[in-house]
C-alpha cells in the first residue's frame, strides 16, 4: 500500500516464537514502546535497526513488595505492636501509564512515523489497570484524612484495597481503546504482542457437575477486548525443517482473523513467516497481483 499503513496487528507466542523480531520488521521509521524491558535488546540482533527508536519503560520498583513483608503498628489492644503484613500500596504505575501515553502520543503526531510497537500489550494492560487501582487507593487517603472520624487516626496500610472489582475496569478498558483508536486515527500501524494465557470457562468435572475451570484453549493475555478491536491476529510458533541433511528454524506466524483488505476470511487459518513482507506477500497474492 502507498503509505505502508494497514492497520492494527497483535501477535501472540509463547517466549522465543520471535514476536518481537517480527513486530520489527514493519515499516519504518518504528517506535518501539520496550514495556516488558529488554525485548528490544533480545531481538535486535537479528535485523537492522536503522529507522528504529526504542525506549524502555521499567516498572517501578516497590522495595516493601520485593522485600516480602513488613510489620506495621498494630490497632489491636492487647496484640504485639507490631503486625506482619505484605504491603498493598500501588505506586509509581500512575505515573509510569501517564509517561507512556505521553510519548505514545508524540510518536502519533510525528508524521515520519510508520508503526508503533507496545512490546508487550499483556504487560501494558497490568501497568493501565494498576494505574487506575493507583488513583482509587490515594482517593480512599484523602477520604480517610477528611472524614471528622478518622483523620486524626494513622492510615493502616492493610486497608488499602488490592484489586478492582468487576464495574470499576470501565476507566481502563476505555484506555485501552483510547490506545487503539488514536493509532488507527493518525493511521499509524501498530502492533501488540501478546503472552498467551488458559482460557477459564463452564467445564464439566469429574462427576459430571459444571464448574469453573481451565478449557484448554489459549487465548491474548490481556486487555480482553484486544481481539475484537485489532484487524489482525497471529499466533507465532517455531517450526523445525530440514535443508541439506541440516534442522532449521522458522518462526512460523497463523493467522487467526483478518480484516486486511482483498485478505479477509479466505487468509483465516493460513500459515506464513513472521514477517511484515510475509503478510504483504499473502496479501498481494490474494489480490491476483
Amino acid at each position: 500500500m502507498e503509505n505502508d499503513f494497514i492497520g492494527i496487528i497483535a501477535i501472540c507466542g509463547d517466549e522465543g516464537t520471535c514476536k518481537t523480531t517480527m513486530a520489527l520488521t514493519f515499516p519504518k521509521p518504528l517506535h518501539h514502546f520496550d514495556i516488558d524491558v529488554g525485548g528490544f535488546r533480545r531481538a535486535a540482533w537479528r535485523l537492522s535497526t536503522e529507522g528504529i527508536v526504542s525506549k524502555g519503560y521499567p516498572k517501578p520498583i516497590q522495595m516493601e513488595k520485593l522485600l516480602g513483608q513488613v510489620g506495621t503498628p498494630s490497632a489491636q489492644v492487647g496484640t504485639p505492636s507490631t503486625r506482619v503484613s505484605i504491603p498493598k500500596k500501588v505506586t509509581g504505575m500512575k505515573e509510569l501509564w501517564q509517561q507512556i501515553v505521553q510519548d505514545f502520543v508524540n510518536a502519533c503526531m510525528d508524521k515520519e512515523v510508520k508503526t508503533l510497537v507496545i512490546d508487550s500489550n499483556t504487560l501494558l494492560w497490568n501497568i493501565c489497570h494498576n494505574s487506575h487501582l493507583q488513583e482509587l487507593q490515594e482517593r480512599q487517603l484523602i477520604k480517610w484524612k477528611n472524614d471528622p472520624k478518622t483523620k486524626n487516626i494513622p492510615f493502616d496500610e492493610n486497608e488499602y484495597r488490592e484489586r478492582l472489582q468487576p464495574p470499576e475496569y470501565g476507566p481502563a478498558n476505555d484506555k485501552m481503546r483510547t490506545i487503539l483508536h488514536t493509532a488507527r486515527s493518525f493511521q499509524k500501524n501498530l502492533v501488540l504482542t501478546h503472552y498467551p494465557t488458559d482460557e477459564y470457562g463452564a467445564i464439566p468435572d469429574s462427576k459430571g457437575n459444571i464448574v469453573e475451570g481451565k478449557t484448554g484453549i489459549k487465548i491474548l493475555d490481556g486487555f480482553k477486548e484486544t481481539v475484537k478491536l485489532v484487524d489482525m491476529v497471529m499466533w507465532l510458533s517455531i517450526k523445525e525443517t530440514v535443508e541439506q541433511g541440516k534442522k532449521i528454524k522458522h518462526p512460523i506466524a497463523k493467522i487467526t482473523k483478518c480484516g486486511l483488505e482483498g485478505m479477509g476470511l479466505d487468509a483465516t487459518g493460513l500459515e506464513i513467516p513472521s514477517t511484515y513482507e510475509g503478510i504483504m506477500n499473502l496479501q498481494r497474492m490474494m489480490k491476483g497481483e
